[in-house]
């Protein structure tokens, strides 16, 4: 709900006092939980019936084990859909790594392509090949969670 550019500032500077700032972890961590991702996950979890957490009740089960044994396994298609959109928002991301990155060999593609643009210089075949070479990742990643999505089509199709 709120511009990233309205937080950056302070999530910088929370970052520098957690002397997280200039590393990976620093990268990663703030944007790897988001209110996008809790509203998906819950509104997936609502349409699982309750029927099933019942049962799990009447044979025994803990809330820890209804969770991990039975509710979990059913969102593997809804978590598989987060990692993508997290993933393909995190891994285009510019400005968040060029605020929170100093050293130039932990610079991600997008900017280290936008450091090969000059007023004097032109690396067309660099950023065409950069591009290519960004997009493989996002459709490595599709092709890997594709059966999480066929899955969860066809998770209520069959009655047996």
């Amino acid at each position: 709900m709120i511009p990233f550019q309205l937080y950056m500032i302070p999530l910088y500077l929370f970052c520098n006092d957690l002397k997280i700032a200039d590393s990976f972890v620093g990268l990663i961590l703030p944007f790897s939980v988001g209110a996008f991702g809790i509203y998906l996950i819950k509104q997936y979890y609502q349409t699982i019936p309750l029927d099933l957490e019942e049962a799990a009740r009447v044979d025994g089960a803990g809330e820890f084990q209804i969770w991990w044994r039975i509710m979990f396994p059913l969102t593997k298609p809804a978590i598989a859909t987060l990692a993508i959109f997290v993933f393909v928002g995190n891994w285009s991301s510019f400005l968040w790594p060029l605020i929170i990155l100093n050293s130039p060999e932990k610079y991600t593609l997008p900017v280290q392509m936008a450091k090969l643009v000059g007023v004097f210089v032109d690396r067309t075949n660099y950023l065409a090949a950069g591009s290519v070479i960004s997009i493989a990742p996002v459709i490595l990643l599709f092709i890997l969670l594709q059966r999480f999505f066929i899955g969860g089509l066809t998770l209520g199709a069959v009655k047996g």
